[in-house]
């Protein structure tokens, strides 16, 4: 069991990294509000990787690496309480409620980011395949 339990501290991990490797790499940062308010590092002047505009691409660019942060936050509750599933449940239930009102509160004025539908979407694949998987192959050695 503690193998399965380093191994979702290193699938968080991985996945986190993964995230923000695509970020860095494919998205365009002259209007993200962080660098109105902090000097941007010279590497993040240009996109690194362009990607002609298609469905994919856009879908890789904007809604993976949401989706990639999310689960890896879902895997690293999982590592942290592994042994204690009313506690990883009642954080992971917390941690979707607290992704889907960060997501909607976009809507307003008052916090910074785009409201895209797409990007629940792909928060929800991610938990249900992540939920899938758990229950799958961690869950029934623990029955």
């Amino acid at each position: 069991m503690n193998r399965i339990r380093t191994l979702y501290g290193l699938l968080s991990l991985l996945t986190l990294v993964f995230g923000m490797m695509i970020f860095l790499l494919l998205r365009d940062f002259n209007n993200m509000v962080l660098f109105s308010l902090i000097p941007r590092p010279e590497f993040l002047k240009a996109i690194l990787v362009p990607l002609k505009p298609s469905i994919v691409s856009n879908f890789l660019r904007y809604n993976i690496p949401d989706m990639l942060w999310f689960v890896s936050a879902i895997l690293f509750f999982r590592f942290i309480w592994f042994y204690k599933i009313k506690i990883q449940k009642a954080y992971i239930l917390c941690f979707y409620g607290i992704g889907a009102l960060f997501e909607t509160s976009q809507l307003s004025k008052n916090v910074p980011g785009t409201f895209d539908w797409l990007d629940i979407l792909f928060m929800g694949i991610g938990a249900f395949i992540e939920g899938l998987l758990y229950n799958i192959f961690t869950k029934r050695r623990f029955v």
